[in-house]
């Protein structure tokens, strides 16, 4: 069926994936975390100013909450905010289909390298994959690059009987790198180190026969070209603007000044960890934005493909496996460079979908050990073991789903950040009762859920850096300094511990029923 209708199995995966992606997303998850508004937020500015938050007209890295990032995902936003306006599912929407079209990706790479059903298996373990689900459900950009890194090694590896792609092929293989390149920071280190082992491995002796040695000049240099020349811009923002290129990783590097043994141990320690079982099997990511609690970042199912899919390209070792044990071998080695929540499931978001390209590659070869593995054990013992896999593959799946959209909007609502929906939407309906509301300092980056839930006309924004009627307390300080026993009504938007004694006007309860912000006022109404 997969092999004679290969569109119609196509279509089937992307649409399952969409919608396992669609379902709930502006609810789930059910916070909206303060990077998900500031990508809205720019991208409004940059809808109706042509300029980003800071005023700069149409940057190529935005500032973003104090530090200096890509602007990829920002500039794939502004269709979703001109047709559905400023809302959390306009900003969710770009991940949602990437992670959608992701999958599409492993499959056309799985069916070129092997046949048809190998790409359909490689796509429905994309479209079930906890790494992706979660990842193509907010605002994050990371989640490109599970489109962007298949499709260049798609290219890649399009002519997969020859030891090299030809031009045509390298030139949008390239093309797809530096898309990833420019998506996500850590694509930075990951990408460079990336494209010239896959050439190494690729080129191998074999191209520099006489008779190949003239044609795989062309593709090399076709291929390093364009990706030197379109390099340049963010060379350029590294090296001439070391302190807002560098500002987010020098913060959280392992190359903070400390001895370079320490260092690499450090990194050898970091980058082994994303191989942990713990990891990738028992509990993932610990950040509950990356990852939910109960479950690791791929599915049990894939252990024994994983396996198999090794054992194949150990043993074989044609281009083919080389370049995917490049890849796979890479996908920490960004990550390691940190030490901020270790293992950390976004900026090793490369793994997806090499795992489960390999895990279906392990399919593949199973039906061809078929006969070999009954003959050496027993029929019936292939059979359970086949039963036992498919249960796995359904009741997995089936237990992740569940907790996704169940339990996880519940139990992980403070970590996204729940309530200030529910905060700004209030003092929008009640701000001209008071002269202005002091936000309390318990909390980071709060004016930026201010600017996007009451859409701030930006042109006030970019010049002012200030929000008309809102104080925001510093970063950490009490609130008590701020309250102003005046005659005119001042609303403090404060945490559950301050103002106790004060009788709230709002009060606003996470899912789990504990008091995450109060509304308080002081002075006389209408003063």
């Amino acid at each position: 069926m997969i092999n004679r209708h290969p569109r119609i199995t196509a279509l089937a995966l992307f649409l399952t994936a969409l919608v396992l992606r669609l379902y709930q997303l502006p609810a789930n998850p059910a916070g909206f975390f303060r990077d998900e508004a500031d990508k809205g937020y720019t991208a409004y500015c940059l809808l109706t100013n042509g300029q980003d938050q800071t005023g700069r007209p149409w940057p190529l890295f935005v500032r973003s909450l104090r530090v200096t990032t890509s602007g990829f995902y920002q500039y794939a936003d502004l269709p979703f905010v001109a047709a559905l306006g400023l809302t959390e599912f306009a900003v969710r929407l770009p991940a949602c289909l990437a992670g959608a079209c992701s999958v599409m990706a492993a499959y056309i790479l799985a069916a070129r390298l092997w046949n048809p059903a190998a790409g359909a298996w490689a796509g429905l373990f994309v479209a079930l994959s906890p790494w992706s689900l979660l990842l193509s459900r907010w605002a994050n950009q990371s989640i490109f690059l599970t489109l962007w890194i298949p499709l260049g090694f798609f290219f890649f590896l399009r002519q997969k009987e020859q030891p090299f792609p030809g031009p045509g092929h390298a030139a949008l293989s390239a093309l797809f790198f530096l898309l990833a390149l420019y998506t996500y920071a850590p694509a930075q280190l990951y990408i460079p180190v990336g494209v010239v082992l896959i050439w190494f491995v690729s080129l191998g002796r074999e191209a520099f026969r006489p008779a190949l040695r003239g044609s795989f000049i062309r593709p090399v240099i076709v291929f390093f070209g364009i990706f030197a020349l379109g390099s340049l811009p963010m060379l350029y923002h590294i090296l001439y603007q070391p302190e807002e290129s560098g500002a987010r990783f020098s913060s959280i590097s392992i190359f903070d000044g400390q001895p370079m043994a320490f260092a690499a141990l450090e990194w050898l320690r970091n980058y082994c960890l994303h191989f942990s079982p713990g990891f990738l099997f028992i509990h993932g990511d610990s950040n509950l934005r990356h990852n939910t609690a109960v479950f690791g970042q791929l599915h049990w199912y894939l252990l024994p493909l994983l396996v198999a899919g090794m054992a194949r390209i150990v043993t074989r070792r044609a281009r083919v496996d080389r370049v995917l044990l490049v890849w796979l071998l890479c996908f920490p080695i960004a990550a390691a460079c940190t030490r901020e929540s270790i293992p950390h499931a976004l900026r090793s978001i490369f793994g997806v979908p090499v795992f489960q390209v390999i895990a279906a590659y392990g399919l593949v070869s199973l039906g061809e050990w078929k006969d070999w593995l009954e003959q050496w054990t027993s029929r019936d013992l292939v059979r359970a073991c086949r039963y036992l896999w498919f249960a796995a593959l359904v009741l997995c799946p089936a237990l992740y789903l569940y907790d996704l959209y169940v339990r996880y909007p519940v139990y992980s609502a403070v970590d996204w950040e729940y309530g200030y929906r529910d905060a700004v939407g209030w003092w929008r309906d009640h701000r001209h009762e008071a002269e202005k509301a002091v936000v309390s300092g318990l909390a980071e980056y709060p004016y930026i859920f201010f600017l996007f839930y009451d859409a701030y006309p930006p042109e006030k924004w970019i010049h002012e850096q200030a929000i008309e009627g809102v104080e925001f307390v510093p970063t950490g300080a009490p609130i008590q300094p701020y309250i102003q026993k005046t005659e005119h009504r001042v609303f403090y938007l404060v945490r559950a511990v301050e103002l106790p004694s004060v009788q709230p006007e709002k009060v606003i309860y996470a899912p789990t029923g504990e008091i995450l912000w109060k509304w308080a006022a002081w002075g006389r109404k209408g003063g």
